[in-house]
């Protein structure tokens, strides 16, 4: 009988541990999936953008195949293309440049990104993503 006792014990601790995590790995994704962003130049809020448009008149810079990772954490981080037109002699007649591009979205405020950085400040500096008020 004092056998059983402990084996028993043992049994009901790894039950209770694997409940635990299965719960904790739910509200992980879940704290993940709730986590948004503002498109640029859209009215539009999404989770993990593949592309979006810097230049909001003409399209004539954006970002491209963006993979996403870290998405729901306090930054998350995309690498991807930064693609632009150098507008020369004309933005009609101009040529479209390309180059790879790191991007940290981060200030997480009411479930969404609220900055954007890049790799490259001469293309994309720090952005914000929403209507708070830069601290």
């Amino acid at each position: 009988m004092r056998r059983i006792v402990p084996l028993v014990l043992v049994g009901a601790l790894v039950v209770l541990a694997g409940v635990t995590s299965a719960v904790s790995l739910q509200q992980s994704r879940a704290l993940t999936s709730a986590v948004r962003m503002d498109i640029l130049c859209t009215n539009k809020v999404g989770v993990k953008p593949s592309s979006l448009v810097l230049s909001c008149a003409d399209a004539n810079s954006m970002l491209k195949e963006l993979r996403w990772s870290d998405w729901g954490d306090a930054t998350a981080y995309a690498t991807g293309q930064i693609t632009w037109n150098d507008c020369s002699p004309t933005c009609v007649s101009g040529h479209w440049k390309a180059e790879p591009v790191t991007l940290w979205a981060w200030r997480v405020r009411d479930e969404r990104y609220t900055r954007l950085t890049s790799s490259d400040p001469r293309r994309l500096s720090t952005t914000v993503l929403t209507s708070y008020p830069p601290s």
